[in-house]
């Protein structure tokens, strides 16, 4: 049975090829389309793919629009438009608006800055332009998307290679603007212009942030690890336990670190927590969104992973890595699997999850603990 949307998608192109450009082509579109982690490391990088703009062109960026909490990351000069995904794919109205306003814009480059590209959203987003030039990068192998991406490969102005190998998703953003620029740029660290930033928030006590929850619960670490943490910290120490709308709900047990008298929750916008971060005196924090946040802040953070994404996400590259994040996991001969455990789950979690040594977190947690406020007990 032939989808919907690629009807609709060959009558776009159809309408595309006989209706004429209303002139030269202006302004550049990038399309990133990771989800909330992935949007916070881009704005690292969203400096050097404003080089490919002409003077005084404008420059857009599409983003899930589950990811709009993070636009303020992003400078004032790139005017980012939100799609929601989902709709795209499915509701062949929204594609017809979304399309048509894009082929509308006049764009004299669109380019796809994803490895791993979905043909049905990435490319038709970027063939909807009818720019002058379109760019990506070979996309990664998916079994699934294959034959429809080399196909659409055909379509492109120009398709850079990447190293094969396995890399962090900076390095390969990295590789596919100094292929379209001809630069040797070297990796930036994963640190925000401050002038995008929020100012510190205002706290009495010292303070450490926790964030224990992930969108896969056998990627998180049990509640008891996380009292643990709390009952070794100076008694003068105040805790922030940071949550999204809905985690709390999803994990139950996590609520009885609310029953200590020191703990507050904090359930406020990532602008918000951007405030709050640059406040802290540490952030321990799982693999997430958050993570990438506070180490982009200058927060003094740990980060508690899995293996699943070894090279992948974290740890980070060590050409892009500051010095105020340490990144600690359990090591595996499975590491990068990204999230497809090939092992049995022990004690409901991720092998690699539940054999991280609750000692060896604590010792770390001390060894980060900034000397002028005192260690842990």
């Amino acid at each position: 049975m032939i989808k919907l949307y690629r009807i609709l998608d060959w009558w776009l192109n159809r309408k595309r090829r006989s209706t004429p450009r209303r002139g030269p082509g202006r302004g550049v579109l990038l399309i990133s389309s990771g989800g909330l982690g992935d949007t916070i490391l881009f704005s690292v990088m969203i400096g050097k793919f404003q080089e490919l703009a002409r003077p005084g062109e404008p420059v857009h960026l599409i983003i899930r629009s589950e990811c709009r909490s993070v636009q303020f990351l992003f400078p004032p000069e790139v005017q980012v438009k939100p799609v929601n995904y989902r709709r795209f794919l499915r509701n062949p109205f929204y594609r017809y608006w979304v399309s048509m306003n894009l082929r509308d814009q006049g764009y004299r480059l669109a380019v796809s800055t994803d490895h791993l590209r979905l043909p049905t959203i990435d490319d038709a987003l970027v063939f909807a332009c009818q720019a002058e030039q379109t760019f990506a990068m070979e996309p990664r192998s998916w079994p699934k998307h294959d034959r429809h991406l080399a196909q659409n490969s055909l379509r492109y102005s120009r398709l850079v290679k990447v190293n094969p190998e396995m890399a962090h998703r900076l390095i390969r953003w990295l590789e596919l603007i100094n292929g379209l620029t001809g630069k040797e740029d070297s990796p930036p660290l994963v640190r925000f212009d401050s002038k995008r930033l929020p100012p510190p928030a205002n706290v009495s006590n010292p303070t450490v942030v926790l964030h224990p929850f992930s969108a896969i619960r056998e990627r998180q670490f049990p509640v008891d690890i996380w009292k643990k943490l709390v009952d070794r910290l100076p008694s003068d120490y105040a805790v922030v336990l940071s949550a999204a709308p809905g985690d709390l709900d999803r994990n139950e047990e996590f609520r009885d670190l609310l029953d200590l008298s020191r703990v507050s929750l904090d359930t406020t916008s990532l602008e918000e927590k951007a405030s709050l971060l640059g406040a802290a005196s540490l952030v321990v924090s799982v693999d997430t969104s958050l993570m990438h946040l506070a180490v982009g802040v200058g927060a003094r953070t740990l980060c508690l992973a899995s293996a699943a994404h070894v090279v992948d996400s974290v740890p980070y590259d060590p050409r892009i890595t500051p010095d105020n994040v340490t990144f600690l996991y359990f090591d595996m001969p499975c590491r990068g699997c990204l999230g497809n455990c090939i092992l049995p789950l022990e004690n409901d979690r991720y092998p690699c999850v539940a054999r991280l040594d609750v000692e060896r977190i604590l010792a770390m947690v001390n060894e980060m603990m900034p000397a002028h406020e005192g260690r842990t007990r």
